[in-house]
């Protein structure tokens, strides 16, 4: 494979190998490097000492968008062009998140767990481009998934797009609060200090971590409640007020017929007619019973 090289430091290289066959997207995805690498260098304090291979395809990567991978002498990144532009874009900030992710780690010998490996990864692509997870996903299946309990990538399909959509999420609630652009490389150095990173959350946060984590996610399963039968609701009403409507009809319109027959009965007879056939009963059965004695 040959790679061309697009951006250089003192540090590292950043070389692209486009292999989807838009010649146009290799400037596009070198523009969008430079626009990164300096965000990213200046909220974790270091930059890649390793060249970065950027492999862009037009491969399936089944449920990945991309892929960074930590090798002993170089980083590897793969970004499939399968999928819009805007989210291309985030594509290839998440991966470069995670390049300064394992950079940091190796410099510092400290381990990040991966919901917080992931949430930063996603909240930067979303902010940069923009990443498809979303909070309208089955409200009670978000539940079922807890971020925090995951040392490894869920195996089943739909946990795995629901622990996206949960660290993306909840990672977009936190930078309302703390800004990790601004908050990240105070919290870096609270856990290269030996604090864990719920403990240095808890510090940029204002409030125990844990805490804050239990009343998201209380909050935000009501909010999602609420969303599923505002949405679902309109389905389930608009049948029930249709069937509402015909049977209201159905039985207005029997009844204005038997209105009109008992009019009709009325001109003929006239209204003693009610009168005479309620007596014609009562007499028919005086006529039955004195015929018995």
């Amino acid at each position: 494979m040959i790679f061309e090289l697009f951006a250089s430091t003192g540090f590292s290289s950043v070389y692209i190998l486009n292999q989807s066959g838009n010649k146009e997207i290799t400037n596009q995805v070198n523009g969008w490097d430079n626009e990164f690498l300096p965000s990213l260098e200046k909220m974790w304090g270091l930059y890649p000492q390793k060249p970065i291979y950027m492999i862009i395809t037009n491969e399936n990567l089944g449920l990945e968008m991309g892929n960074a991978t930590d090798y002993p002498t170089f980083f590897q990144v793969t970004v499939t062009m399968r999928y819009p532009l805007s989210e291309t874009k985030g594509t290839v900030a998440h991966e470069l998140m995670h390049v300064f992710q394992f950079s940091w780690m190796d410099r510092y010998g400290k381990q990040m767990p991966l919901w917080v490996m992931e949430g930063l990864a996603t909240w930067y692509g979303g902010k940069m481009g923009f990443y498809p997870a979303s909070l309208n996903y089955n409200p009670f299946l978000f539940q079922s998934v807890n971020p925090l309990d995951y040392e490894n990538y869920p195996s089943n399909t739909t946990n795995l797009q629901e622990y996206y959509a949960e660290v993306y999420a909840l990672f977009l609630e936190m930078n309302k609060k703390i800004n990790f652009e601004s908050a990240l490389p105070q919290i870096l150095e609270s856990v290269r200090l030996n604090s864990d990173w719920k403990m240095a959350f808890s510090e940029s946060l204002g409030e125990n971590f844990d805490l804050f984590y239990s009343n998201w996610r209380n909050s935000t399963f009501y909010y999602l409640v609420f969303d599923f039968i505002a949405f679902w609701g309109i389905w389930i009403f608009v049948p029930i007020f249709l069937l509402y409507i015909f049977l209201k009809n159905f039985f207005h319109t029997n009844r204005e017929e038997n209105d009109d027959e008992i009019k009709r009965l009325e001109d003929i007879y006239g209204k003693a007619y009610w009168s005479n056939d309620e007596k014609g009963e009562t007499d028919e059965k005086s006529d039955g019973d004195s015929r018995t004695k």
